[in-house]
């Protein structure tokens, strides 16, 4: 059976919420704030021999858990991977505390929200009104019920890379080539061509804090363009941060987490190497890297997400709880570009016209 924690407040009764502007916990009825103890516990990085044995670990299978409100009395379902959650009826506030052991691994620290709901509405505003090209009529959109706070785990991934590259390097120079022109004239023209010399060196690069999200629902691509997080900001977990605020266990599985940092971390690699390799261009460029002093950590990051509705089509954005950072889909005007592709075409025409004048 899960542990279910309520969060009265102290004074009257009421809820409890964290609050991202005084960074304490607000009661939504009286407005008493009331601090967060704060933790000495030092966050650590743990080997990653102590993730490789989750590997080939399913994830648990999600259940329906039932929570008996103790203001209302009224019943309330919620799945067994939910941290934060509300009453049905009363809005009462409740903490499922077993959530982050669903799964293995539970997050060892948290960023809270610095962004308030206020101030994202402000952020989405100066962001879709920007830009020539989108609907004018979106500055007058309002996301206000649709925009939602979310605690999203994230996996931080360290490493230590002895990497050994070789290619050839190739260097641009021009020749003089004698050609007939198509009036019958001959005449000549530089072209271009490449002196291929083979390199090969090496060079050690250490990763930290490569960040994965263990979401499903918002792809890696998406959310990575709200980087950076400022991860030395971090704070021991303490739940009470979470209260007012959506919250899950990760979802992704550790195995497929761990893929994505190294296909990432190779990728950063075969293009730091590129750089040593090339002069003008590269071909063949061969890469051989060596792991060491991998490590991981499971933490817990704030976003905005939002899906909203313009004539009749969804699109989405986020916003970096920390820092304000804004990405997302902005639907188009398409009579601006119908007229700019129209002038395009004119003015191509009439450069036509004109050159045969």
């Amino acid at each position: 059976m899960a542990e279910i924690q309520e969060f009265p407040c102290p004074n009257c009764g009421s809820e409890l919420n964290f609050d991202s502007e005084s960074i304490q916990l607000k009661c939504l009825h009286c407005h008493s704030k009331f601090p967060i103890e704060t933790s000495t516990h030092i966050i650590e990085e743990k080997p990653i021999e102590e993730l490789r044995k989750w590997f080939k670990s399913p994830n648990k299978e999600l259940k329906q858990i039932a929570y008996a409100c103790k203001k209302c009395g009224q019943t309330t379902f919620i799945n067994n991977n939910e941290v934060f959650f509300e009453c049905k009826d009363c809005g009462n506030n409740a903490m499922n505390t077993e959530a982050y052991g669903f799964n293995p691994i539970s997050p060892s620290s948290i960023i809270p929200f610095s962004i308030s709901k206020s101030e994202a509405q402000d952020a989405f505003t100066k962001w879709i009104s920007k830009g020539f090209w989108y609907d004018s009529d979106l500055k007058d959109l309002s996301i206000t019920d649709s925009l939602e706070g979310h605690y999203i785990p994230f996996w931080t991934f360290d490493a230590n890379t002895y990497n050994q590259w070789s290619g050839e390097a190739g260097t641009y120079y021009f020749e003089q080539q004698a050609y007939t022109d198509s009036k019958g004239k001959r005449a000549t023209r530089s072209v271009r061509k490449t002196r291929w010399r083979y390199r090969q060196g090496n060079f050690t690069h250490f990763f930290d804090d490569v960040l994965i999200s263990g979401n499903d629902s918002i792809s890696q691509n998406f959310v990575q363009q709200v980087y950076p997080y400022h991860l030395q900001e971090l704070k021991p977990l303490n739940e009470k941060y979470i209260l007012g605020w959506k919250a899950k266990s990760y979802e992704k599985s550790v195995e497929q987490c761990y893929h994505m940092a190294k296909e990432h971390m190779n990728g950063q690699i075969y293009n730091m190497s590129a750089n040593y390799l090339k002069g003008d261009t590269y071909r063949n460029l061969r890469v051989n890297t060596n792991f060491t002093e991998e490590s991981f950590k499971l933490i817990v990051l704030p976003l905005w997400l939002c899906t909203y509705l313009f004539k009749g089509k969804a699109y989405h954005f986020i916003i970096n709880g920390q820092t304000g950072k804004i990405y997302g889909d902005k639907p188009l005007n398409k009579v601006k570009i119908g007229l700019a592709i129209l002038l395009a075409i004119l003015i191509i025409i009439a450069i036509a016209v004109l050159s045969k004048g």
